[in-house]
C-alpha cells in the first residue's frame, strides 16, 4: 500500500469483512431454479431463506459448461456462499454459447430476472454482479437497463471495451511475429484458435531462447502495456529487475493474449475485427511506459531499436473486416451513458493490463458519469484472480 493510514483503513476493513465471512461455512437453505434457452445457453436463480430483497444478476452464476459434455458445471464459490449468508439472490447464465455477445447476455439476464419473479417476487433491487468477461457484461448491463440496475460490482475485466483491447494484442503479436520470426505461421487474424495458439507458444519460446529474442518479446508485451508483475506464484519483480520482469512476460504473454477471445469474436462478427493501419510503433513505445526496459534491453542484446523501427514502419499492416466491424462494435464499445453507482475492484492484469481499466474513467468523463463511478486497486498478479476475501471488500464498500 502506499501510505500508511490507507493500510490501516484497509485492514480494519478486512478484519470486519472476514470476521463476518465466518459463518458462510454454515450453509444457508438456498432455493433453486434452473433452464435452458433456446441457443443452449443454461441459466440459473437462486434465493436464500433469508432473503434482503437484492438479487444479484452474473453472467457466470450457471457455471462454465464442461467441454464435450454441454452441462453446467458450477465452481464452488466462498463469495456466493458468502453473499447467500447475507441475504443476497443470484441468478445468471453461462458464457458459453451466449459467447461475446454482450447484448444478447445482458438480454437473458432481463430473461432470468423474469424468471425469478415469476417464481419468488419483484425484488427490491438490482444488482449487476461479473468477473473478467462477465465484468464486460456488468458495464453493458448499466447501459442497457438503467431502469432495471441499481448499481454494479465488477472485478479483472478490461474498461476499454474488446475492440480496442484486441487491437492492442494485435500490435502486440504483429511486432513479435515480424521481428523475430517472420515466417512463424502465427495468422494474427482470421484464426483457428487451436492452430493459432500452438504457434503462439512456438513464437514466444523461439523468442525467448536468445538475448536478441527476448529484447524483442519485451518490445512486443510493451505494445499491450503487459503487466510487470505478471506471474502470481512469484515474487513482484523490483522496479529496475528487467531480467526477471520479462521472465514473467515470458511465463504469462501465451495465454494473456487471449487468443481464443479473439476467435470467439470473429466467429460472431463473420470476420477480422483488428487493425494497425494507422499504428505508429514508435509512439506506441514512447507511450508505453517501457521504453526503458526495452531500451535497456536492446542494448544488452546488442540490437538496433532504430532498425526494428524502420522495419516496422515499412512492414505491410492489417485491416480489418467494414462488416464485422459493424456487426461486433455495438456489442462492444460502451458509451459511458450509466445511471447507477459502479465499483470496479481490480489490479494491473496481464490479460486486461491497468491502461485499460483507466481507459473507462475516460469514457465515463465523456459522457459525465465518472462521479458514479468508483475503482479500487489491489496489488496482486495474474487473471481474476482476487481472493473471496478481496471481493466481499469490494463489494461492501
Amino acid at each position: 500500500m502506499k501510505n500508511k493510514s490507507l493500510s490501516i483503513v484497509l485492514v480494519i476493513l478486512f478484519s470486519f469483512v472476514f470476521f463476518n465471512l465466518s459463518p458462510v461455512f454454515a450453509q444457508e437453505s438456498v432455493d433453486e431454479i434452473s433452464g435452458m434457452f433456446n441457443d443452449g445457453t443454461f441459466w440459473v436463480a437462486t434465493k436464500p431463506e433469508n432473503w434482503n430483497g437484492t438479487l444479484l444478476l452474473d453472467l457466470d452464476a450457471a457455471g462454465f459448461l464442461r467441454p464435450g459434455a454441454g452441462q453446467p458445471v458450477r465452481r464452488n464459490s466462498t463469495f456466493n456462499d458468502w453473499l447467500y449468508s447475507q441475504g443476497f439472490a443470484i441468478g445468471g447464465i453461462t458464457r458459453e454459447p451466449v459467447s461475446y455477445d454482450f447484448i444478447q447476455a445482458a438480454d437473458y439476464l432481463m430473461d432470468v430476472r423474469q424468471h425469478f419473479i415469476q417464481r419468488w417476487n419483484e425484488p427490491e433491487r438490482t444488482l449487476a454482479l461479473g468477473t473478467s468477461r462477465g465484468a464486460f457484461v456488468v458495464r453493458m448491463n448499466l447501459e442497457l437497463y438503467p431502469d432495471i440496475y441499481d448499481g454494479g460490482f465488477m472485478n479483472a475485466g478490461g474498461g476499454g471495451g474488446e475492440i480496442a483491447v484486441l487491437n492492442n494484442k494485435l500490435n502486440s503479436l504483429f511486432v513479435l511475429k515480424n521481428l523475430v520470426n517472420p515466417d512463424s505461421p502465427l495468422a494474427l487474424v482470421n484464426i483457428d484458435v487451436q492452430v493459432e495458439n500452438a504457434a503462439l507458444i512456438e513464437l514466444v519460446d523461439e523468442a525467448n531462447s536468445t538475448p536478441q529474442g527476448r529484447a524483442r518479446l519485451a518490445f512486443a508485451a510493451s505494445m499491450q502495456q503487459f503487466a510487470l508483475w505478471a506471474t502470481p506464484s512469484k515474487p513482484k519483480p523490483a522496479q529496475d529487475d528487467f531480467e526477471e520482469q520479462l521472465n514473467q512476460i515470458a511465463e504469462n504473454i501465451a495465454f494473456a493474449t487471449a487468443v481464443p477471445v479473439r476467435g470467439g469474436i470473429e466467429r460472431i462478427a463473420r470476420g477480422n475485427v483488428s487493425w494497425n493501419t494507422d499504428s505508429d510503433y514508435e509512439d506506441l513505445l514512447n507511450r508505453s511506459g517501457r521504453r526503458e526496459m526495452v531500451e535497456a534491453l536492446y542494448n544488452s542484446a546488442g540490437l538496433s531499436l532504430a532498425g526494428d523501427l524502420e522495419l516496422l514502419a515499412n512492414t505491410p499492416r492489417i485491416s480489418a473486416n467494414a462488416g464485422a466491424i459493424r456487426r461486433i462494435e455495438p456489442m462492444m464499445t460502451y458509451t459511458g451513458r450509466i445511471q447507477d453507482p459502479l465499483m470496479n475492484l481490480d489490479n494491473d492484469d496481464v490479460v486486461d493490463p491497468a491502461a485499460d481499466k483507466l481507459a473507462y474513467l475516460d469514457t465515463l468523463r465523456n459522457a459525465g458519469t465518472d462521479h458514479l463511478f468508483r475503482l479500487i486497486w489491489t496489488d496482486i498478479a495474474g487473471h481474476a484472480r482476487h481472493s473471496s476475501l478481496e471481493k466481499a471488500v469490494g463489494f461492501t464498500l
